[in-house]
């Protein structure tokens, strides 16, 4: 396959770490987070981990993504809050966990077949972003009100969209909708371009003002359903096909993407101000399973709607003044770490006592070893949800010092994984570390007690003949052996 690409990698490093001089000499930082949908660790054309090839894919091409990883930090072991949108978006404007916003499954989804007729029934969480929650974008202009803050795409969290949050510019309440519109085509698929048209005139508005400015790009790719233009589409259906990757329609909506961020980039550097704003690319939790050879998500187990590394681990990287380009860091890094980080680069030394991220800063400025300080020492993934379609069972997850422990809701058992020699999470270790099980699984459900964690109650009226989700159960294996 022959994409063009239109870009020197060099160049854009030297720009973004020398020759930017010519911008405002702002005070304040700009920011601006680029936050993909359902894009799992293993789907771009950057190694995410040097030391595990098949964290690249063999098929998908991103040189964008390629240009953040040569200018930038990209950290091998970052996770999505959540393994669902709407509570990994919540958990980044907030700092705060799904678990302890009760926030733990996307805001329509509180009834139907993934609430009824189960083992358990799951707890019903809050239906949008709780008013009451401070955002970064509210912070910021607390902090100095001559930031200008905007949120493009999708949003995902109702209360009224990001208007009532802070935002001054933003599309509204929006949700997985807008992206899946059959008006988005031939030449807008996913509104991928119209959302980076939106993007670049803000970056511009603000820096011929001499405004900082936080901005967040919300791309509606790369979730279902797949939209990409003709031509992409042509150029992936005819390339050479992985031995893990095959996908042309996903792989070719991601390409688009990723032009997408690639002009972005182009922006900020024809706007003078790279030496003087953050770049972040992330994603909202993993891909969903598709039919490629090999998992879509990388050498890893699940995806979206699992807790398993496939659905919580994602890309994760960023460019910005004093970042070394092509640097790695192994430290572990979660989405509600992402609010307190912006405050320290802005210079905001509080924030609200409920955050339960920390600042990265320290890593980003080259100590790439040191650990981020937060109020707990681990990371709990909460999902006290079905959604059977994904095959999907009530499972929380802690995360602490390379081990990882799961509690199946269902059936009560925990089963523990050394994530460093054990990345796809195949070699259940709980019998051959009684003590340590012990001590994750109290210390897992001592953190759900003390932030009231909304747990899954067990159904009176269960009868295993009209279960909805039984052959699901029989066939996913796993937590439920």
């Amino acid at each position: 396959m022959t994409i063009n690409i239109r870009f020197s990698v060099t160049a854009f490093f030297v720009t973004l770490g020398t020759l930017c001089h010519i911008g405002r000499a702002a005070s304040e930082p700009n920011f601006i987070l680029i936050l993909a949908d359902d894009q799992g660790w293993g789907t771009t054309s950057v190694m995410m981990d040097p030391l595990v090839p098949d964290s690249k894919s063999d098929f998908f091409k991103t040189p964008n993504i390629e240009r953040l990883a040569a200018a930038g930090l990209r950290f091998s072991e970052a996770y999505a809050a959540h393994p669902n949108c709407s509570p990994s978006r919540a958990s980044i404007q907030t700092g705060r966990s799904p678990a302890a916003l009760h926030l733990t499954d996307i805001i329509e989804r509180n009834a139907g077949p993934n609430y009824v007729g189960n083992k358990l029934i799951p707890p019903r969480h809050v239906s949008a972003l709780p008013r009451s929650e401070q955002t970064i974008a509210e912070l910021l202009k607390a902090h100095d009100p001559a930031y200008h803050t905007a949120h493009f795409g999708k949003w995902h969290l109702a209360a009224g969209g990001p208007a009532n949050f802070g935002y001054d510019e933003s599309d509204g309440p929006t949700g997985n909708g807008e992206g899946g519109r059959k008006t988005n085509l031939p030449d807008d698929p996913k509104q991928i371009f119209s959302l980076t048209r939106k993007a670049i005139a803000f970056i511009n508005e603000q820096s011929t003002a001499k405004h900082p400015f936080y901005l967040q790009i919300s791309h509606y790719a790369t979730h279902e359903p797949t939209q990409n233009l003709p031509a992409t589409l042509k150029e992936f259906e005819n390339a050479a096909k992985g031995a893990r990757h095959v996908n042309a329609p996903y792989g070719a909506m991601l390409h688009d993407m990723d032009t997408g961020i690639g002009q972005v980039l182009d922006a900020v550097t024809a706007a003078g101000i790279a030496d003087n704003t953050y770049i972040i690319y992330t994603s909202d939790n993993g891909s969903v399973p598709t039919d490629d050879p090999g998992n879509i998500n990388g050498p890893v187990k699940g995806w979206k709607a699992s807790v398993w590394e496939g659905g919580i681990r994602v890309p994760f990287m960023v460019v910005g003044p004093g970042i070394k380009g092509g640097a790695v860091s192994r430290t572990p890094v979660v989405g509600y770490d992402l609010l307190p980080t912006i405050c320290d680069l802005a210079g905001i030394n509080q924030w609200p006592k409920a955050v339960e991220g920390g600042s990265f800063k320290s890593l980003l400025l080259g100590k790439v070893s040191d650990a981020v300080k937060r109020p707990e020492d681990f990371l709990v993934f909460h999902w006290p949800h079905y959604q059977l379609q994904k095959q999907s069972t009530p499972d929380t997850t802690i995360i602490s010092d390379g081990w990882k422990l799961h509690y199946w809701w269902e059936t009560k058992k925990v089963q523990l994984f050394h994530l460093d020699k054990d990345l796809a999470e195949s070699n259940d270790m709980a019998a051959r570390e009684p003590q340590r099980a012990a001590a994750m699984k109290a210390t897992l459900e001592g953190y759900l007690a003390h932030i009231d964690a909304q747990l899954p109650t067990t159904n009176p009226t269960y009868n295993a003949a009209t279960d909805p989700g039984l052959n699901r159960r029989n066939r996913r294996g796993g937590g439920d052996d």
